[in-house]
C-alpha cells in the first residue's frame, strides 16, 4: 500500500487508506445500493406500522359461557353500539337525543335486571354553570341536562345519605355533533362500557370499590355532562376516573393524559398491547391539539385523578358523516374492550386507590405497543442525565479506540460540524420544496393518503443531507486519511455528541419531562449499539458491508421508535389541518415531518459515508426526480371517499336594535366559516358553477339594461324566464368575503356558536338570501335600578336549546358581579373593552324551553344613555326539517365531498 502524501494528516488516527480509488472494494459499497437501503427503511417503517396496528380476533358471545365475567365480546358490544347510535345524530337538546337517552336508560336497566351483583341506575337531570378556562374561555350555563348513570355495587357500597363509598368512575359520552353519527366519537366506548358492565355484573363476588359507569349526555356541548354529574350524590365517593373519548377511529386507543400514575401502572400491568405516549400531555397543554375532553372537568372541578384514553387514528372521519359503525374494523372493539374490562376490574379491586394523592403525572411511553415504560419525573431526570452522560462516554470510547489526541478531537468536531451542515441542508431542501408546492400545487394532498409525506418531505431531507455529507467529507478527506468505516464511526460519534448535549440542556427545563424520552430512548439504543460497532471496526477490521449491516440491525430499535412516532404524529396532526383554518397547513406538516425525519436520520447518521461517491449524484438525482414528479401530481385532498371537506354553515338573520328595541338594520343569508384553506373557495366555486349563479350578462331589466333590481333572468337556453320560477338566484353582489369587518365589529358581526369559532370567521363567506324559518328568540330587560353610579340590570332570554350571549360594556362602565355562580371573567378584550361570553344550553329536549334569567351589577363612572352592547346568538342545531327552500337549493348544488354541519341562527344586537 502506498504511503500517504505529505499534505494529508492522519489526525492521530490509524491510517487505512488514501481516497476512493486507492481503497479496496471491500472498504466501500457501491452508491447504487443506496436505493436498496432506502427500500429497506421503507420496509422497516411498514413493519413498524403493522406491529402497532395488530389487533385481536373478535370474540363471539356464543364462545363465552353464561357465567363468564372475564371475557369481552366484540359481537355483543356491536349490538349495544347499534342500540346506542340509532340512525340519526344525537345532538343534545334535540328530540332524537331525548329518544336515545330514554333507550340508553332502558339498556342499562335491562343489564341490571339480569345482573348477579347489585346494579343501580339513574337518569339525572341537572342545571348549573361554570367558567371553562380553555383556549377560548367563557361561562357555560346549562339547564335540564341529562346523564345516564349505572353503579355496579362493590364492597364500599352506599352511605346512609345516598352517596357512594369509594368508587371508580368510567366515563363516555353518547351525544354527537350535528350531521355525524358519532360511532367512534363516542358511541363505541359507550358500547364497550355497556359490555364491560354486563360482564362484571356476572361476577359472584363484589370488587372492593363501586364502579360508576357514566354515559354523559352533553360532552360535545362544551363538556357539560361531566360537570353536571359532579353535583350527583353518587359522585361524592369517586376516587379515580378512566375517561374515554375519541379524535378518530380504528387502531388502538391511546393513553395521553395522566394525573394518577397508580392508575397508569394498573393499565401497564393489565393491558396486553399498551399504547400510551406522554407527549400527548405536551400537545394538549400547548394547544397544538385544538380539542378538549371531560378529563379537564374531572381535574379542574372534581379534583378527581386518573387517566384519559382516546382513539386518534383515522382522524379524517372525526366529527363527519363518515363516523359510522360500518367503518369500524374488526378487532378494534375487541382490543379496546379487553383493555377496559381488565383495567376497570383491577382498578376496582386496588386497595391503594383508597388513599387520595395530589394530582401528579409521570413519564410514560410504549414501544410499538409491545410494552409500556413508566416512571416518575424525578426518575426521568436522573435517567435522562445518565443517558446523556452515557452518550458522551461512548464518544470518549471512540477517541480512546482510535487515538486520543488533540488532532483526533479536532477532527471529531469537524465531523460534528458536518452533521449540523447535513441537517441544515436537509431542512433547507424541505423548506424550498414546501414553498414550491404551496405556490405551484394544491395544499393538503396528504389528507387522503398519509404516505405522501415521504416523497414530499422525507426524501428531500434525506437526499440533501446525504449530498451535503459526501460533499463535506470530500473536502475533509483531502486533509486526513481514514478508512470509510472509521469515518462512519466518527460521524456517528459526532451525532451522539450533539444529541447528548441537546438532551442535557433539555434536562434544565422541568416542563419538558414528558418530551425528553423522545431523545433519551433512541440515544440509549444508539449508545449501546455504538460500543459493539466501534469495537468491531477497531478490532475486527470488518468490511464496509458488514459494518453497514451491523449499524442498521443494532440501531433498528431506535429507528423504529422514530417511525412509530412519525406514524402516530401524522395520524393525529394531518386530519387537524382539515379543520384548523390555517393559511399554510403544508408548512405545519412540513415542520412536523422535518422534526421526525431528523430524529429518524440521527439513529443511523453517518452510514451514508460507507457508500462510494461514484455515480452518487446520479442516484440522488434519480431519487429526487421521482420525488419531484410526485410533488407535481395534482392529487385532490378529498379523493378518498372517507376524506371529506368540513363545513360549518349558519343560515342566519342579523338584526340590530336601538334603545327602544326597534330594529334599525337587518341582513340575512348564509355564513360559511373558513374551516380549511380551501373550503370557502370550494363553496364559492360551487355556487358560481351552478344554475343559481347569475352573471351580469344574465341580469336584464325591463329596459334591457343590467340592473341590481333584476326582474328577468336569461337561462342556459338563452330564453328569458321569470326569476321567481327558480326561487334562489345569487349575484356577485350577494357574495361577500368577511375580512375588514372583523377588525371593526365584535365577532365580525356574524353568529357566534362558540368563542373558539372566532378564528374561523375572518376570510369566511357570506351569501345573501332570505332569513331562516322563524323560531322563538328574544332578550328582554325585565328590571333596571340605578342608585347614583351603581346600576343593576336583570334580563330574560328566551330561545332554542343552544344560545350564546356576548356582553360588551361601554367605556366607563364596569361589571362588578352577576347572578351566575361562575366567577366574573372576560373572554377577550376588543377595542379596549372587555367581552364577557356566556354559552347557554338546554341539554334535554322539552316542548317548551325554560327562559334564562340573569342579573348584571354595574358601576357607571360617567352617566351615559347606553351602558351595554349585548348580542343574543340563538341557534337551532341539526333541524333539516326546518330548512327553507332557498337554503335547500343552495345545499343541493354543493359537491358530494362537502360535509356540511348546518345551524339555523338569529343574531340580535341590543343596546341597554
Amino acid at each position: 500500500m502506498a504511503v500517504a502524501s505529505s499534505n494529508k494528516q492522519s489526525s492521530g488516527l490509524p491510517y487505512f487508506g488514501i481516497n476512493d480509488h486507492g481503497e479496496k472494494p471491500s472498504q466501500w459499497i457501491s452508491s447504487k445500493y443506496l436505493v436498496i437501503l432506502f427500500g429497506f427503511f421503507l420496509l422497516l417503517a411498514f413493519v413498524t406500522i403493522v406491529i402497532e396496528n395488530d389487533l385481536p380476533y373478535p370474540t363471539r358471545e356464543r364462545d363465552i359461557s353464561k357465567d363468564d365475567a372475564d371475557t369481552f365480546s366484540e359481537e355483543s358490544a356491536r349490538k349495544y353500539l347499534e342500540e346506542i347510535l340509532g340512525n340519526q345524530p344525537r345532538v343534545s337538546g334535540t328530540v332524537y337525543h331525548f329518544v336515545k337517552t330514554r333507550d340508553l336508560k332502558e339498556l342499562v336497566d335491562s343489564i341490571a335486571r339480569f345482573a348477579k351483583l347489585p346494579v343501580h341506575t339513574d337518569w339525572q337531570y341537572v342545571d348549573g354553570d361554570y367558567w371553562l378556562a380553555s383556549v377560548s374561555p367563557h361561562v357555560n350555563v346549562y339547564q335540564n341536562l341529562s346523564n345516564i348513570i349505572a353503579v355496579l355495587e362493590g364492597e364500599s357500597g352506599f352511605n346512609r345519605d345516598g352517596t357512594t363509598g369509594t368508587s371508580i368512575l368510567v366515563n363516555c359520552h353518547y351525544d354527537s355533533v350535528p350531521f355525524a353519527m358519532g360511532a367512534s366519537d363516542n358511541g363505541v366506548f359507550c358500547a364497550i362500557m355497556a359490555e364491560t358492565l354486563s360482564k362484571l355484573s356476572r361476577r359472584k363476588n363484589k370488587l372492593k370499590h363501586n364502579i360508576i359507569f357514566l354515559f354523559n349526555g352533553a360532552e360535545e356541548n362544551v363538556l357539560l355532562g361531566s360537570h353536571g354529574f359532579l353535583s350527583h350524590p353518587w359522585a361524592k365517593g369517586v376516587i379515580s376516573v378512566i375517561n374515554l373519548d375519541s379524535a378518530g377511529m380504528n387502531g388502538k386507543p391511546n393513553v395521553f393524559q395522566v394525573t394518577d400514575p397508580r392508575v397508569l401502572e394498573i393499565y401497564r400491568k393489565t393491558s396486553r398491547r399498551p399504547t400510551a405516549q406522554g407527549m400527548g400531555e405536551f400537545l394538549f397543554s400547548t394547544g397544538i391539539i385544538p380539542s378538549d375532553t371531560d378529563f379537564r372537568i374531572w381535574r379542574d372541578f372534581g379534583n378527581i385523578t386518573g387517566i384519559d384514553i382516546a382513539f386518534i387514528k383515522w382522524g379524517n372521519v372525526y366529527h363527519t358523516r363518515n363516523d359510522k359503525p360500518e367503518l369500524i374494523k374488526d378487532g378494534v372493539i375487541q382490543n379496546a374492550g379487553d383493555m377496559l374490562l381488565n383495567l376497570v376490574r383491577e382498578a376496582a379491586d386496588c386497595q391503594e386507590l383508597n388513599v387520595t394523592e395530589p394530582v401528579s403525572t409521570a413519564v410514560y411511553f410504549d414501544y410499538l405497543g409491545l410494552f409500556l415504560l413508566t416512571y416518575s419525573k424525578t426518575v426521568a431526570l436522573v435517567l435522562d442525565v445518565l443517558v446523556g452522560l452515557l452518550g458522551l462516554l461512548t464518544v470518549g470510547y471512540f477517541l480512546w479506540l482510535f487515538g486520543l489526541r488533540w488532532s483526533s478531537m479536532g477532527e471529531l468536531l469537524w465531523s460534528a460540524t458536518s452533521r449540523v451542515v447535513c441537517a441544515a441542508a436537509g431542512l433547507a431542501a424541505v423548506a424550498l420544496c414546501t414553498a414550491f408546492m404551496i405556490a405551484a400545487t394544491k395544499q393538503m394532498r396528504y389528507l387522503s393518503e398519509h404516505w405522501i409525506v415521504v416523497p414530499f418531505y422525507w426524501v428531500p431531507y434525506l437526499v440533501a443531507s446525504v449530498a451535503a455529507s459526501h460533499a463535506f467529507e470530500a473536502w475533509r478527506s483531502r486533509k486526513t486519511s481514514l478508512s470509510r468505516s472509521i469515518r462512519t464511526s466518527q460521524a456517528m460519534s459526532a451525532t451522539r455528541l450533539l444529541i447528548s448535549l441537546v438532551l442535557l440542556v433539555l434536562c434544565c427545563f422541568p416542563s419538558l419531562s414528558n418530551v425528553r424520552y423522545l431523545i433519551t430512548t433512541p440515544l440509549l439504543v444508539m449508545s449501546v449499539a455504538s460500543v459493539v460497532t466501534m469495537s468491531a471496526v477497531r478490532y475486527g477490521r470488518i468490511k464496509a458491508l458488514q459494518h453497514l449491516l451491523l449499524e442498521i440491525l443494532l440501531n433498528a430499535p431506535a429507528t423504529m421508535i422514530a417511525f412509530s412516532l412519525a406514524s402516530r404524529f401524522n395520524s393525529l396532526l394531518i386530519p387537524i389541518m382539515g379543520r384548523s383554518a390555517a393559511e399554510y397547513p403544508d408548512a405545519i406538516i412540513a415542520a412536523a415531518n422535518a422534526a421526525v425525519v431528523i430524529l429518524a436520520a440521527c439513529t443511523v447518521s453517518g452510514i451514508e459515508l460507507l457508500f462510494s461517491r461514484r455515480r452518487l449524484w446520479t442516484i440522488l438525482g434519480g431519487v429526487s426526480l421521482v420525488s419531484f414528479i410526485i410533488m407535481l401530481i395534482p392529487f385532490s385532498p378529498y379523493r378518498d371517499e372517507n376524506t371529506i371537506q368540513r363545513h360549518y354553515w349558519f343560515h342566519t338573520q342579523i338584526t340590530s336594535f336601538d334603545l327602544n328595541s326597534i330594529a334599525t338594520e337587518s341582513v340575512s343569508g348564509v355564513f360559511i366559516t373558513k374551516l380549511d384553506v380551501y373550503n370557502v373557495q370550494s363553496a364559492l366555486s360551487a355556487i358560481k358553477n351552478s344554475d343559481l349563479y347569475l352573471k351580469d350578462s344574465q341580469i336584464v331589466g325591463q329596459d334591457g339594461q343590467v340592473t341590481e333590481k333584476d326582474t328577468q333572468v336569461i337561462g342556459k337556453n338563452n330564453q328569458v324566464t321569470e326569476k321567481d320560477s327558480l326561487h334562489l338566484h345569487i349575484k356577485d353582489s350577494d357574495l361577500k368575503i368577511i375580512d375588514e369587518d372583523c377588525d371593526k365589529l365584535l365577532y365580525c358581526d356574524m353568529p357566534m356558536f362558540r368563542p373558539r369559532f372566532e378564528k374561523l370567521m375572518k376570510n369566511s363567506l357570506f351569501v345573501k338570501m332570505g332569513p331562516p324559518a322563524q323560531f322563538t328568540h328574544s332578550l328582554k330587560l325585565i328590571k333596571r335600578t340605578c342608585v347614583e353610579d351603581v346600576c343593576s340590570l336583570s334580563f330574560q332570554m328566551d330561545g332554542p336549546a343552544h344560545n350564546a350571549i356576548t356582553i360588551w360594556p361601554r367605556q366607563n362602565v364596569n361589571i362588578t358581579s352577576w347572578s351566575f355562580n361562575s366567577p366574573l371573567k372576560e373572554t377577550l378584550t376588543f377595542q379596549g373593552r372587555p367581552v364577557y361570553t356566556i354559552i347557554h344550553s338546554t341539554g334535554t329536549y322539552t316542548e317548551f324551553f325554560e327562559p334564562l334569567i340573569f342579573t348584571l351589577n354595574l358601576i357607571v363612572s360617567n352617566q351615559t344613555s347606553v351602558l351595554l352592547d349585548i348580542s343574543h346568538h340563538a341557534h337551532k342545531i341539526h333541524h333539516p326539517d326546518d330548512f327553507i327552500d332557498e337554503y335547500r337549493q343552495l345545499l343541493e348544488v354543493m359537491p358530494e365531498y362537502f360535509n356540511i354541519a348546518t345551524f339555523l341562527s338569529f343574531k340580535s344586537n341590543y343596546v341597554f
